[in-house]
């Protein structure tokens, strides 16, 4: 192992990738969904979130042990707002071929 060397300088972005469906809420009458339809409603924004991330680890480039440009972040399940639920993936990309300017930082 070298020593005394500093990894190369490399810019990154932050993304959300999110996916949103038209979600069970009350019905004309004031009535709550059935618990079969929040049941169902559950199962498909799991289903969403395995397949979002599923389709990240087969679509980002580098996707081997040693060149994984990306990193997963959290999954986050979207409470049902107007009558639209979803789920949330965070990911942070290596941006192919960006680093910072040489020379823009002072040396000690």
């Amino acid at each position: 192992m070298r020593r005394g060397c500093a990894a190369a300088p490399l810019l990154a972005a932050e993304l959300v990738v999110t996916l949103l469906r038209c979600a069970p809420t009350l019905d004309e009458r004031g009535c709550p969904p059935s618990c079969e339809e929040l049941e169902a409603a559950a199962r498909v924004v799991h289903v969403d979130a395995v397949t979002i991330v599923n389709a990240l680890l087969c679509c980002l480039p580098g996707t081997g042990a040693r060149g994984r440009r990306f990193v997963l972040g959290a999954t986050r399940i979207l409470d049902v707002e107007g009558g639209c639920g979803g789920v949330e993936q965070w990911v942070t990309v290596a941006l192919a071929g960006c680093a910072p300017c040489p020379g823009g930082e002072e040396s000690p």
